[in-house]
């Protein structure tokens, strides 16, 4: 969809100086037209490093005689988003993917009578065919929307204080990284601790609630009953996904509970409007503020606060990687109950219960060996090179998954598509496969049957769970009938 990016200047209600324009130019506050609004502002268009660009994103204004200026644009909905407010300054124009690259921005001014006199300028920008690799995470590759929860998987709580330890960043979103100190772990934690909020109120931000972050760059949280409570920008700075502590710097105000801890009894602002990225992958996210903004202070053990946040959304995200020539392998996971293989009871319930703990199975196989014991479940009755701990498959970006043996030679190939599943319990989206393209592909106790349909019941960036009900009866769900499930791992 084509954006139009508008720019406003606005006095707002803003008083100025008659020396310094007299000084520069005879500006009259009370009554302006449109030609004395062009000749006040001056604009200039450059790449990200500041050289002159005939397509550039950057721009820097100014004004003369020296007014306050406000910069909007309009998102999709028709929404104004600000960019930039001063006498002088800077903003960037990136439109989403797939927009008109010349782009048509307004200049408003607001005279002293609150009248509004507007002026029609047009540019040409760069529209870029990949997304940042950061807003690939954030937001999305192919969807073009994230949705980001609270994650108490981590330590068991979701925000809280923690000491400022510098080192390795992944090793707080991993698993605290032995820095924490206290957090708040269920929705009751709320209302005691509503001190640490801005205006005292709970707004629904518990544990149901959520962020879509989008890759037009806007954050937007909901709370616990689905309804929109704030909205806002969101950029990152300095995006090093191999920095130690910090991979980027997450700008913006409109997270889930954006608060610093303890912000007032330090003198701080209770919104810090910034954010430290220490870990971020496909389904985790892990930011830290250190009080005050001390970023000098790492390694110091001060105070700082710390957010955990998840995503089961961006399926392929998670199951293949990012970018044309995203690719991910996958392999066999024993990690779960020990079975890589086997029949259970079709459940129902929390498909991610099967994807961590096994539940409702029966029987599985648990060796390389035991697949040669199974081959009345194969195709022919044969071990192609697929039933072997060491047999990995491959997802890549051109929509084809790969099955190889244990020495590296192709068993079989053929078409995938993941169809995502939103709201489901049991499910995060189904596996449409050409038959027999996965690594054992077989329905068991079938004779050799090889499914198309496979749902995904868990899936992170590291494990996939899949399973199928007998006759691809779906519809038995929770009946505890005969289903074939497959546990696998990032290779």
């Amino acid at each position: 969809m084509k954006k139009s990016i508008i720019c406003l200047i606005v006095a707002a209600g803003m008083a100025v100086s008659c020396d310094p324009i007299k000084d520069e130019k005879d500006f009259d506050i009370y009554s302006v037209s449109a030609s004395e609004i062009e000749n006040a502002i001056s604009i200039t268009q450059t790449d990200a490093n500041g050289n002159p660009a005939a397509d550039g994103n950057y721009f820097t204004y100014t004004t003369n005689p020296a007014i306050p200026v406000t910069i909007f644009n309009y998102m999709s909905d028709g929404s104004e988003n600000m960019l930039a407010h001063g006498m002088s300054g800077s903003f960037v124009i990136k439109p989403k993917r797939g927009s008109d690259p010349n782009q048509t921005y307004y200049i408003r001014f607001v005279d002293s009578n609150n009248n509004p006199v507007d002026i029609q300028r047009s540019c040409n920008v760069y529209v870029q065919q990949e997304l940042d690799p950061e807003i690939r995470l954030l937001a999305s590759d192919v969807y073009g929307k994230k949705i980001w929860k609270w994650d108490t998987s981590i330590t068991g709580t979701f925000w809280g204080n923690m000491g400022y330890c510098g080192g390795s960043g992944d090793a707080i979103g991993i698993d605290g990284g032995g820095a924490q100190w206290w957090g708040m772990s269920s929705d009751a934690d709320f209302p005691e601790q509503l001190q640490h909020s801005h205006d005292g109120a709970y707004h629904g931000e518990g544990l149901n609630a959520w962020m879509e972050f989008s890759d037009e760059g806007i954050i937007t949280c909901y709370n616990e009953n689905g309804e929109v409570y704030q909205s806002g920008p969101f950029s990152v700075e300095g995006w090093n996904p191999n920095g130690e502590w910090r991979k980027g710097l997450l700008k913006t105000t409109s997270i889930l509970w954006p608060y610093q801890v303890n912000w007032a009894s330090n003198g701080f602002d209770a919104i810090p409007g910034e954010y430290e990225i220490v870990y971020l992958t496909a389904d985790k996210m892990t930011l830290v503020y250190p009080d005050g903004g001390d970023y000098g202070g790492l390694g110091n053990w001060g105070e700082a606060t710390y957010w955990h946040f998840k995503s089961n959304s961006d399926i392929e995200g998670m199951a293949l990687g990012y970018g044309k020539t995203a690719k991910k392998s996958w392999t066999w996971d024993t990690s779960i109950t020990g079975a890589v293989w086997g029949n259970m009871g079709y459940c129902g319930g929390a498909g991610a219960d099967v994807g961590t703990a096994g539940n409702g199975q029966w029987w599985g196989i648990d060796s390389s060996a035991e697949f040669n014991n199974q081959l009345q479940h194969s195709e022919g009755g044969v071990n192609h090179g697929d039933g072997h701990l060491d047999a990995y498959m491959t997802f890549d970006a051109d929509g084809i998954v790969t099955s190889y043996g244990a020495d590296g030679s192709v068993v079989h190939s053929g078409a995938y598509e993941f169809a995502p599943v939103n709201g489901n319990e049991w499910k995060v989206a189904d596996l449409n496969t050409s038959a027999g393209a996965i690594l054992w592909p077989y329905e068991i106790n079938s004779g050799g049957n090889m499914p198309t349909t496979f749902e995904v019941v868990y899936l992170t960036n590291d494990k996939m769970t899949l399973v199928y009900p007998a006759g691809g009866d779906f519809g038995s769900l929770g009946g505890w009938g005969e289903a074939t499930f497959w546990h696998f791992k990032a290779k």
